[in-house]
């Protein structure tokens, strides 16, 4: 199950004096509790003071063992969790990835395209391959196959591949 938090929200005033007047292992224990019920290490550690980072209070929480959000003398105030109970729900279409026939042909080429000029002739070896990778990446795009897809299988920058397929817009 992924933890849902509170992004960009503060400890409540009540709560961050309450951290104040912890030490020890019992403020670990409740910057843990806090952190299982939502809060952001961030958050928790703007709450101490002095304010600690969030991998201070990351080591701490990694240090505990089993410590239950629900078994505290001092009640804990949720923070009001803005993302659905389902998740976050993604807006691009996941990206199939490249088939590796064609990443291995990619990778082949993309060394030959890179060399390639505009006055280079159409018979060239570099222009042929600016000229198949150019058909390659189209097709692949047109199938929803992410521009970093495509570039880690070419071996060349994310940059590139965007540059490439802008062109032929």
């Amino acid at each position: 199950m992924s933890r849902r938090s509170a992004r960009g929200q503060s400890i409540p005033k009540t709560e961050a004096l309450f951290l104040h007047s912890l030490s020890g292992e019992r403020l670990h224990i409740r910057a843990k509790q806090l952190y299982q019920v939502g809060w952001t290490l961030n958050a928790i550690g703007e709450a101490l003071d002095p304010p600690k980072g969030r991998s201070t209070v990351k080591a701490w929480i990694d240090r505990l063992d089993q410590v239950s959000p629900h078994n505290v003398d001092v009640p804990i105030d949720f923070p009001r969790l803005r993302t659905p109970e389902g998740g976050y729900q993604r807006l691009t279409p996941k990206s199939p990835g490249v088939p590796k026939d064609i990443a291995d042909r990619l990778r082949d080429i993309a060394p030959l395209a890179k060399n390639y000029r505009s006055g280079m002739a159409v018979s060239h070896p570099a222009s042929l391959a600016n000229e198949e990778m150019d058909q390659l990446t189209r097709e692949l795009k047109d199938n929803d196959v992410s521009i970093a897809d495509i570039a880690r299988a070419a071996n060349v920058t994310h940059r590139a591949i965007a540059r490439r397929l802008s062109k032929n817009d």
